[in-house]
This record gives structure tokens, sequence and C-alpha cells, in this order.
């Protein structure tokens, strides 16, 4: 038998034919694109506690479906991370405190990771506008005895004067802190605003509200209810000539109140004369009635004058008329704060008129 020698076959030939492969090796495939994605946020300029929405546009890829790539929302303020679910094209997020945040979206393909398109990408948030005063800081109050014999507070009214609201607020609420609420003018950067409280003190709260959501509310400045319960002062200011009964034709003086403020003066105007009687001065009907001690309750209500008082303290009867020589006049005035604080019952001027 003839032996036939074969030569080896070269290694690495021998993988190739092995691997079903002619060649020496096969190349890498290219990694492909990062995907495209555009968005867009609704707004980014907004008041703490409010909203914004940031909508998808656009999402592409050069090999993989928009339903395949994950999107990872970050919102700036570091709060977690959101992964969108597969299919949703809108988000929105809640910004609590205020500052300024970037948005970023990460798109990845499963193999290609790339930052989404972001117009704009900052939200600036800051706190609602506005200077939450009061026309009166500290204002009085008083008590008195209700029908079950205890002592109750009268209600007083304080007035809310904000100012430099914005006009881009839809609405603004104050929430008095008694359960109820008020709307303020909308579109007015300034408004005037009463209400009624007891004793205490009071931070009611402001909260604005436009496309972008609530605000957070934020607190007035304090208003402070205290007890008044001094009395106020009244005075009669004598004529030059106080004896001529035509030197009373009108009855002036001063009052003042250290705290709640004069409401106004009460006038009880007598005559008298031996003789002839005490009369009670009627303003409404300018007339003179016969008084013979009866309780006012059983008068005219035109026998007391109410007298404004000024801003600078000073009050004016109504015009009295019939007074002449030879009587006596008494008069009694009265100052009431507004909390119902009565100046001093004893307090009375006696003229003679003898001219």
């Amino acid at each position: 038998m003839k032996l036939v020698h074969r030569r080896a076959l070269p290694v690495l030939f021998t993988a190739a034919l092995t691997a079903g492969v002619v060649g020496v090796g096969a190349p890498a495939f290219a990694a492909g694109e990062a995907p495209v994605g555009a968005y867009d946020l609704d707004s980014n300029a907004i008041w703490t506690g409010q909203t914004v929405t940031l909508t998808q546009t656009a999402l592409t890829d050069d090999d993989t479906e928009a339903a395949a790539i994950s999107r990872v929302i970050n919102w700036g303020d570091g709060t977690a991370a959101q992964t969108a679910e597969a299919g949703t094209t809108s988000w929105t997020h809640t910004y609590a405190a205020a500052g300024s945040y970037t948005v970023a979206v990460t798109l990845n393909d499963g193999t290609v990771e790339g930052p989404g398109t972001l117009t704009p990408a900052a939200v600036g948030v800051t706190a609602a506008p506005g200077n939450l005063g009061w026309q009166k800081n500290l204002i009085y109050t008083n008590t008195y005895q209700g029908t079950d014999g205890a002592e109750h507070d009268y209600t007083v009214e304080g007035v809310f004067t904000p100012t430099g609201l914005p006009t881009t607020a839809d609405e603004a609420w104050v929430a008095w802190g008694d359960s109820e609420h008020t709307l303020l003018a909308q579109q007015e950067t300034s408004v005037t605003v009463p209400h009624y409280f007891g004793h205490g003190t009071f931070n009611p709260q402001v909260q604005l509200e436009n496309e972008q959501g609530k605000a957070t509310a934020r607190n007035a400045s304090t208003l402070t209810v205290n007890y008044d319960r001094t009395a106020p002062r009244v005075a009669v200011k004598f004529p030059a000539s106080p004896n001529k009964a035509s030197s009373w034709t009108t009855v002036r003086g001063t009052a003042s109140d250290s705290q709640a403020g004069v409401d106004y003066v009460s006038l009880l105007t007598f005559k008298w004369k031996d003789g002839a009687g005490m009369y009670i001065y009627n303003f409404d009907t300018k007339s003179w009635i016969r008084y013979t001690g009866q309780p006012l309750s059983a008068l005219p209500s035109g026998v007391e004058d109410r007298a404004p008082v000024t801003s600078s303290g000073t009050w004016a009867s109504r015009s009295v008329a019939g007074l002449s020589k030879g009587w006596h006049l008494e008069l009694w005035p009265m100052a009431i704060d507004k909390v119902a604080n009565w100046s001093s019952e004893e307090y009375y001027v006696p003229v003679w008129l003898s001219s």
C-alpha cells in the first residue's frame, strides 16, 4: 500500500471553515443614533404651589419604534426622576418652593441614550406677589352681656387693604379663618375689603389662581383686636359771650378717645326757670317739650342730637332755637366710642342766660 502524506491545513483556515465563514473575522455592527425628542413647557414663570405641563411634540429613532424608547423626566427641583409610561405624551409637575429649575428629558432606545430638546428648558418659581396689609393693624372691641348671662365680644370691622396684586391672577380668594371666604375684585391690583372680627390676633390667607392652578396661600400681616374698656372724653366749648342766649344757637365742643375712637356725641339740651318749669329741646321739630322727669324712651327721638366728630376731634350740634334772657341752660353731652364705651354721665354744663 502506498502511503499518502497530507499537509496539515493552517489552523486559522481550519477555524474559518469550521465557523462556515470564509475570512479571518466578522466586523462589529454600528451602535446606531440616539433618539430624537422635542418637548414644550406650557409656562416658564409660575408661583409656588402651581403646576407646569410638559408636552411631547415629536419622538423618532433610526432603528427603534417610539413606543420602545424610554423617557425619564427630571424636573430639576430635587424630586425623584419620573419615568414616563409608554404611550403618554403629557406630564404635570407642581413646584413647592421658589427657585429656578431646569427640566430635562433623557431618551434611551436600549442601545443609545440622548437628551430631548425642551422649549423652554427652565422654570422660574416665585412667591405669589402682593402686599397683604390692613388699613389699621390694631383695632379694638368690647364685651356685652348676652341673654344667656355670659359675656360676649362685639365683632368689629377690620379693613383689609391688599396692594400689588397681579393682573395675571384670574382669581384671588381670602380665607378669613372663620370658615368664610371672600373673592377679591378680579384684575384689580389693590382692593379694600371689610370683615368682622372678635378679640384676638388674625392672619387671613390669600390664594391666587390662574391657568397654572392655585398658588400656595400666603398669610396676611397680623391684625390684632384688643379690648377697649377706656371711656372717651367730651367737652363743651364756651363761646366768647356764654351768658348771651344768641351765643348758643349751635353747641360746639371736642371729644377724644385713645383706643377705638369716638363714634359720635349724644347731646341733650334743657332749659328751665322758676315758675316756668323745665323743658327739653327737640332738634327734629326745633321746639321745646315740657319735661317732668319722664324716661327719655318715652320722649321723641329728636330730643337727642347725635353730632358727628371730625378727624380733628371737634363736634357741633344742630341749631338750637327759642333761647332767651332769664332762662337757665343745661347741656348734657356724652361721647360714645366705637365699641360702646360712654364718657362720664356726670359731666354737664349749666349756663345762666343773662342777656
